[in-house]
């Protein structure tokens, strides 16, 4: 039987990892930073493994995921979140040498990281973007910020960061938009003073042009160059409401999206899974690339569940070098993430919009809706992912992040 160890069994992109695996009678570990978790305490899990957390000490992670795959015989390594794949995949040769690992090179998965560099190859390749200035001298601000169109969105080039061996997390949340220019002076020289706390450079934040429109992720799995999978979602609601992680979505098809998403990877020589993000205006047919994660996304399940079983098939092609079909799968699926993300969506949804009736009822129309971790027969994870809720609600409490999950 084949070995695998999913690293971050924390997150509930890990967690339809393992289950997805677990189904087809693979032994999989589970790993994380934090005991009972969602992943630990699934049925499908059938080791657990505690590991220091990547974003406390990104060295002492690295020394002790390879030591455990150098002593266990495990096939396949599969990083989940930017936490754990960045830091494996900067010493990616010399994990491979007892594993293989189940994301792209450094040098190509950087390209996906850096929103800069997304963006360049983006253009370079007639993919639609945003209207994106890079600023080296922020002493240039203030001429620039008079001749833009607003509002516009500050953005940082990378999710997390590291300073000291210590993840640094930065998110879009409101003080990101800028609506006119002193605003966006203000907001930026604010951004600026924060990264400087961290001795990050000011280069680390973009400038793009706000897109109007609904956010869809295309996730596509590539290998020898060519897809072997692609899968469509719509994000019917996300949190942070100001663009986020989606707390409800719905499978789709849009072909134009999908062939974006392939053209991009192709450009990147990307191999492995990815998500693309677009916006979409519906009314004007107006898209725009937003970002591409190059790891598992958070709704992975419907994807799953709609016919799709990434992790699955990324394992065929990593292990059994089988070939396959390009799978179809059901549009019209909804899937929702009800603990904490669709909770933080109703409470930002009140709190922000001040329609109090109309969030809840919207909220209440789609209890019934299946759920990312909630599964009857497999409970259990559910008790994982309610702990996980409360510490990151400790460190809320505690000043340690942000209501919005950035790392302070």
């Amino acid at each position: 039987m084949h070995k695998v160890i999913v690293t971050d069994s924390s997150e509930r992109a890990a967690l339809a990892v393992i289950r997805s695996l677990g189904r087809k009678g693979i032994e999989v570990t589970a790993a994380d930073s934090t005991n009972l978790n969602a992943g630990f305490l699934s049925k499908y899990c059938s080791r657990r493994v505690i590991y220091p957390s990547p974003q406390k000490n990104k060295k002492k992670f690295v020394k002790s995921i390879l030591k455990l795959v150098k002593n266990e015989n495990f096939d396949l390594l599969i990083p989940v979140t930017d936490f754990t794949m960045i830091p494996i995949l900067e010493h990616k040769d010399e994990f491979e040498k007892h594993v293989k690992v189940a994301a792209p090179p450094y040098e190509t998965a950087i390209k996906a990281y850096d929103k800069i560099q997304t963006v360049k190859i983006a253009e370079k390749h007639g993919l639609p973007c945003p209207k994106t200035i890079f600023l080296e001298d922020p002493s240039n601000l203030k001429e620039i910020a008079t001749h833009l169109s607003y509002p516009v969105v500050i953005k940082p080039r990378m999710k997390v960061s590291w300073v000291n061996e210590k993840a640094i997390v930065l998110k879009v949340t409101d003080k990101n938009y800028a609506y006119d220019s002193k605003d966006l002076v203000e907001k930026y020289m604010n951004l600026v003073s924060k990264l400087n706390r961290f001795n990050i450079p000011s280069d680390f934040l973009l400038i793009q042009e706000y897109v109007k429109g609904h956010s869809y992720g295309v996730e596509v799995l590539m290998f020898n160059s060519k897809p072997k999978a692609i899968f469509a979602h719509k994000r019917l609601r996300e949190y942070p409401i100001t663009g986020g992680a989606s707390t409800l979505r719905i499978s789709v098809r849009n072909k134009k999206l999908e062939n974006y998403a392939v053209s991009l990877l192709k450009a990147m020589n990307w191999e492995g899974i990815a998500m693309v993000e677009f916006k979409l205006n519906e009314k004007t047919g107006n898209i725009k690339l937003i970002e591409v994660n190059g790891r598992f996304w958070g709704s992975l399940a419907l994807a799953i569940n709609a016919g799709v079983d990434f992790p699955y098939l990324l394992y065929k092609c990593i292990i059994e070098e089988r070939g396959f079909n390009i799978p179809n799968y059901k549009t019209g699926i909804k899937q929702k993430w009800l603990i904490p993300g669709d909770i933080l969506w109703l409470y930002s949804s009140i709190v922000k919009k001040g329609k109090i009736l109309d969030s809840i009822k919207e909220f209440i129309t789609s209890f019934t809706v299946p759920d990312d971790i909630i599964l009857l027969n497999d409970l259990k994870p559910t008790v994982g992912s309610i702990k996980t809720s409360l510490n990151l609600l400790i460190d809320v409490i505690k000043g340690q992040r942000n209501i919005s999950g950035e790392i302070l």
